[in-house]
């Protein structure tokens, strides 16, 4: 058998056919393949966060009541209706947490170019940071994050521990193009604050 035969036989292609489809290559790090190996959905997260670096950035939008998240997001969409930000960045939604000891607070907006907002929208500023950023799965167990999180962390306690804002714990919930409500296959970014030890 033929070297060109074996390639055919391996990866059902040959490579002037590869070439004549057009096809590229995927380049993946070996970081990449050992996450994907070896990550294991739990409820509706993945457990192997990967790690990304942020830069800080300003997050117009209205506070509330984290116990009462939806009407926050409702009084936001309504906002951003009547008096719509000029400067921000995309249509990507964010959702931060502030744990403040029994206190929950949320902040939901949209990341801004700079703080003219013309004085509508309240605006909170996250720091540049790096976060062990996971994907959830909203059909599959929204409500199963906190734990798996707080499994990973520990389970990493070597290497990573969980920064904080002030005093006070924090994540970010990143919506992009990925999520559409709760439709399957819907996903929710959430960052949590890490620093390598």
């Amino acid at each position: 058998m033929g070297n060109f035969e074996k390639i055919k036989e391996a990866y059902g292609i040959t490579p002037r056919d590869y070439r004549k489809y057009g096809y590229q290559p995927v380049i993946v790090t070996v970081e990449e393949m050992i996450m994907k190996f070896t990550n294991r959905l739990r409820g509706g997260i993945y457990l192997n966060p990967k790690i990304i670096n942020r830069e800080a950035m300003i997050i117009a939008g209205i506070s509330g009541d984290g116990n009462k998240t939806w009407d926050v997001w409702n009084r936001f969409e309504t906002l951003s209706k009547e008096k719509p930000l000029n400067n921000k960045l995309s249509e990507n939604g964010y959702e931060i947490r502030l744990y403040d000891g029994e206190k929950n607070i949320v902040h939901v907006g949209f990341s801004v170019s700079g703080e003219d907002t013309a004085g509508c929208y309240e605006l909170f500023k996250l720091p540049a940071a790096k976060y062990a950023c996971f994907d959830v799965y909203v059909e599959k167990g929204y409500e199963s994050e906190n734990d798996a999180m707080n499994e990973w962390l520990e389970t990493n306690s070597e290497g990573y521990s969980e920064r904080l804002l002030g005093k006070n714990h924090y994540c970010v919930e990143y919506y992009d193009e990925r999520f559409n409500g709760s439709e399957a296959g819907s996903i929710v970014e959430i960052w949590v604050p890490v620093e390598k030890k």
